[in-house]
C-alpha cells in the first residue's frame, strides 16, 4: 500500500498505515502542489537576496533573534541550530513512534508554506520508504518552540549523523542510509530549523497512545461483561433506554458493546436471594458511564490529533499567494497537551474501574459464593495478582497530574510559556501501558473465576474471551508465578496494530 502525500489533509487512519502498518508514502504528481511548494522556497530566497531579516535565517534564533547572521554563514548556522539541541535524555521512542515522528513531519512541511525545497519532502519519504527510523531520545522537550530537541534527531538522520533504527538494529545513520544507496541530504537555511521547529513528536506519540487506548477500550468493555457474569450479575443496568435516557454517544455505544458481550448468558438476573442487594455495585453497574465518558474524551482527542497533524506548525511561514513572510506560534503544543492530559486521566479511570472490579471478585461479601482466591484449592490463587492490579492503578493515577498545567519559563525567558506536550503525551502513553497491564491481571483472574462456574452457561463473547486468555495463561491447578502471564496477556491486549 501507498499513502500519497501532497497539501490535503492526512486522515489518522492513513497515518496509521504507514507508522504502524509500514505503508509507503507517496509524493502525488500534482502540479499546482508542487508549485506552490517551489513557490514558497522562491519567496524565502528573493527575501533574502533583497536582505529581508528573516528569523532564524538570517538573525539568531529564539532569544538571540536580534543577532544578524552572515549571508555566507547562514547554512553552518542552521547546522548549528540542529548540533547544539542533540542533548536528548532518556529510552528512545519506539521504531513505530519515530515512523510516526518522521510522517507526521513530512505532512506539516508538504503544505507549502514552510519555505522548504521539495527535496526535502523526498529525503523525509525516502527514511519512510527505506525503514530507516531516527533514535530518539524521549525526553528533552517543553513543546514550546516545538519538540526542537526530538526532532533534532530527525533532522541529524537526514544528515547522515547519529543513530537510527535499520533492519531491527541501531546503527550509525550514515551507514543505513548508504546501505540502501541514498546520499546525506545537504540543507539549505531555514530548512533543519522546518525540520526541527513543530509539533510533530507529541502530536505522532498522542496518535499512537489514543490508537491503542481505544483499542484497549472494547477489551475493558468485554471484561467488565465476562465481570458481571461470573458475578451473577444483572442486566437491567444496561438496558437501551437507561443510556437513552442519558444518551452521551460513548456511554450508548459502550452500553451496547457490554449488552452485545452478554447476549446468550445463561448465568444473568438469577432469581432473588435473601439478603442481597437488590443493585450490583458500582464498578459493575456504572461501567458504561465510566467507559463512555472515556470513549468520548477519546473522539475529542482524535479531532484535535487530525487537525494538529495537518497544521503548519513551525515558523516563519510563507504566504505563496502574498509573498509575506509571518513571525507566529504554531509551534505552541498547547492542543496536544491538553488532550493528551486529558487522555491519560481516563486511562487512570479506567484502571481504577479495573481494578475495582477486581476487587469484587475477591471479596467473599460480594463475589456470590466465590472463595476469596478464586481457585478450587487451598493455596493463595489470585490474591498477590490483585495487588499487582492495585498498585499498577496507583501508578497510574499518580501519573495523572496535567503537564499543560506545568509550564516552565525556559531559553532566556524568550520562551517564557510553554505547552509540555511532548510530556503531556509520553505519560499519556504511560498510563495506557499500565492500563494494559491491569487490565490482563484481571482477565487472569476472571478466567480463575468461570472456572468456577457453569462455563456452559457463559455468553459465547465471554467463552471466547477465555480462550483467548487460557492461551497465554492457563487456569491455575496450584499457586505459581504469573509474571510472564501478565506480560503475554499484556503484550496481547497492547498490540500496537494497524486500523481494523
Amino acid at each position: 500500500m501507498t499513502i500519497n502525500i501532497d497539501d490535503r489533509d492526512v486522515s489518522l487512519a492513513s497515518f496509521l498505515q504507514v507508522a504502524v502498518g509500514g505503508a509507503r508514502v507517496g509524493l502525488a504528481p500534482n502540479r499546482a502542489w508542487r508549485g506552490r511548494v517551489a513557490t514558497g522556497r522562491e519567496i524565502l530566497e528573493t527575501a533574502l537576496g533583497n536582505g529581508q531579516t528573516i528569523y532564524g535565517v538570517s538573525t539568531g534564533v529564539g532569544n538571540n533573534s536580534s543577532r544578524g547572521v552572515d549571508h555566507a554563514a547562514q547554512v553552518d548556522y542552521a547546522l548549528s541550530i540542529m548540533e547544539q539541541h542533540g542533548c536528548g535524555v532518556g529510552d528512545p521512542l519506539s521504531p513505530v513512534e519515530s515512523r510516526g515522528v518522521v510522517f507526521a513531519r513530512l505532512i506539516s512541511l508538504s503544505k507549502g508554506l514552510s519555505a522548504v525545497r521539495f527535496s526535502l519532502l523526498e529525503a523525509l519519504s525516502a527514511l519512510l520508504n527505506h525503514d530507516i527510523a531516527p533514535i530518539i531520545p524521549r525526553w528533552g522537550s517543553v513543546g514550546a518552540s516545538g519538540d526542537l530537541t526530538p526532532l533534532s534527531y530527525v533532522a541529524a538522520v537526514l544528515a547522515g549523523q547519529r543513530r537510527a533504527s535499520y533492519r531491527g538494529r541501531r546503527v550509525d545513520a550514515a551507514r543505513a542510509l548508504a546501505a540502501e544507496g541514498l546520499a546525506p541530504f545537504s540543507f539549505a537555511p531555514k530548512e533543519p530549523l522546518a525540520v526541527m521547529n513543530g509539533t510533530s513528536v507529541m502530536t505522532a506519540v498522542g496518535i499512537l497512545a489514543v490508537h491503542r487506548f481505544e483499542r484497549l477500550i472494547e477489551q475493558v468493555e468485554n471484561a467488565s461483561a465476562l465481570a458481571v457474569e461470573v458475578l451473577l450479575g444483572r442486566s437491567q443496568a444496561f438496558a437501551p433506554l437507561v443510556h437513552d435516557a442519558k444518551p452521551h454517544p460513548g456511554q450508548v455505544e459502550s452500553a451496547g458493546r457490554i449488552r452485545h458481550a452478554l447476549r446468550g448468558s445463561r448465568l444473568l438476573d438469577p432469581p432473588p436471594q435473601t439478603g442481597r442487594p437488590v443493585q450490583d455495585r458500582y464498578s459493575i453497574r456504572c461501567a458504561p458511564q465510566v467507559v463512555g465518558s472515556v470513549r468520548d474524551a477519546i473522539t475529542w482527542a482524535k479531532q484535535v490529533l487530525q487537525i494538529e497533524l495537518n497544521s503548519v506548525n513551525d515558523n516563519p511561514l510563507v504566504d505563496p499567494a502574498t509573498g509575506d513572510i509571518l513571525f507566529g506560534g504554531n509551534f505552541f503544543g498547547g492542543h496536544p497537551a491538553l488532550v493528551m492530559d486529558t487522555i491519560k486521566i481516563a486511562a487512570a479511570s479506567v484502571a481504577d474501574l479495573v481494578d475495582r472490579q477486581f476487587a469484587l471478585l475477591v471479596d467473599e461479601h460480594h463475589n456470590m459464593g466465590m472463595p476469596e482466591t478464586l481457585v478450587p484449592y487451598g493455596g493463595c490463587g489470585v490474591k498477590g495478582l490483585q495487588m499487582t492490579c492495585s498498585a499498577l492503578t496507583e501508578l497510574a493515577t499518580h501519573g495523572t497530574f496535567p503537564d499543560s498545567a506545568l509550564s516552565r519559563s525556559t531559553e532566556c525567558a524568550n520562551q517564557d510559556k510553554v505547552s509540555m506536550g511532548l510530556q503531556a503525551a509520553l505519560h499519556a502513553s504511560e498510563n495506557v501501558s499500565l492500563l494494559a497491564k491491569a487490565l490482563a491481571t484481571e482477565m487472569i483472574a476472571l478466567s480463575n473465576a468461570a472456572r468456577l462456574r457453569d462455563e456452559s452457561r457463559i455468553s459465547p463473547c465471554g467463552r471466547s474471551l477465555l480462550q483467548q486468555v487460557r492461551k497465554m495463561s492457563p487456569v491455575l491447578m496450584r499457586d505459581r508465578p504469573l509474571d510472564a502471564d501478565i506480560a503475554r496477556v499484556a503484550a496481547w491486549l497492547d498490540a500496537a496494530e494497524a486500523p481494523r
